[in-house]
């Protein structure tokens, strides 16, 4: 690993120097790039939205990418969800709608920006969202993925069962030039991380007709929830985790590499190799580090 300090923040890569200069500089000659990232701020929700200090951090480092996943939006009335009982008064007349979505557009945008948020419905205690620049990628679709064995409203504290996963992956295509993708913004539930993962890796076969899929978030997939010898299908060989273990995501003294992305073979052929992880931001903001990797948007050749 590299680190530099830029803008008060560290960011670190996994390859050598040159590339480092190469993160600052911009893309290799010849080809047009986009940077996608993948952050859980923790518990963000109406304390964060209303704390002035805070949101000045989260948009700082949110503001260099072109699509950010997040995960751990805790704010149950940010905006009312269809069948869900738990956040029916929530919009409008809740003064708890919308706060997150506000206050990140205010403090994301002041400076001329565009970015467009777009936030699943209420999963269990939490929501996923998606930030992007509508300048430099177009959303195509999104939704909750359906979860064959969960029951009653995804929004239920108590389901009699949550399937295969307790929070399903929140799907997201975008286009951006000739690179057509799939996101798959997930937070797997530590107790059952196994199983979780194994829900994971169905979810993502589901996307056969796609080329190009990536799975991003906090995956909890390092330290006592993965363990370097635990048997699981997304540890099979054509599947590519660019963050290795040897990499800390985490604030805190734990060194864990719970945050990730997963891909396979023809969506490597997209990335530039360039990856980093946002370091040096109060604990206070998150338990975890932001985390980014790179991708070319005119090699697509599906």
């Amino acid at each position: 690993m590299v680190a530099i300090s830029l803008f008060g923040f560290t960011l670190e890569t996994g390859n050598a120097v040159l590339d480092t200069i190469r993160m600052l500089l911009g893309p290799e000659p010849g080809g047009e790039t986009i940077r996608i990232a993948s952050w859980n701020i923790r518990d963000f929700g109406r304390a964060k939205a209303a704390d002035e200090g805070r949101m000045g951090i989260i948009a700082e480092v949110l503001r260099g990418y072109d699509i950010i996943a997040v995960q751990e939006i805790s704010n149950l009335r940010e905006q009312g969800d269809e069948g869900c009982p738990r956040n029916e008064d929530a919009c409008p007349g809740n003064p708890s709608c919308g706060l997150v979505r506000e206050a990140l557009e205010r403090h994301l945008n002041e400076s001329g920006l565009n970015y467009s948020l777009v936030f699943s419905p209420q999963v269990r205690d939490e929501r996923y969202l998606y930030i992007y620049n509508p300048g430099r990628v177009t959303l195509e679709e999104y939704s909750l993925v359906e979860d064959p064995g969960d029951n009653g409203p995804v929004c239920s504290n108590s389901p009699e069962s949550t399937g295969l996963m307790v929070r399903q992956p929140f799907r997201a295509r975008f286009r951006a030039g000739d690179f057509d993708f799939v996101l798959l913004n997930v937070h797997t539930s530590p107790g059952i991380n196994l199983d979780e993962l194994e829900g994971l890796e169905y979810f993502y076969r589901q996307e056969r007709d796609e080329p190009d899929v990536i799975v991003l978030g906090d995956l909890n997939a390092d330290c006592s929830y993965l363990k370097p010898d635990d048997d699981i299908g997304l540890r099979n060989p054509e599947y590519i985790w660019p963050f290795g273990d040897d990499v800390d995501t985490t604030v805190s003294g734990t060194d864990c590499a719970y945050d990730r992305f997963i891909f396979t073979s023809p969506t490597s052929e997209d990335f530039t190799g360039r990856l980093g992880i946002v370091r040096g931001m109060p604990p206070t903001v998150s338990d975890h580090y932001l985390i980014w990797a790179e991708f070319y948007t005119g090699r697509d050749s599906d």
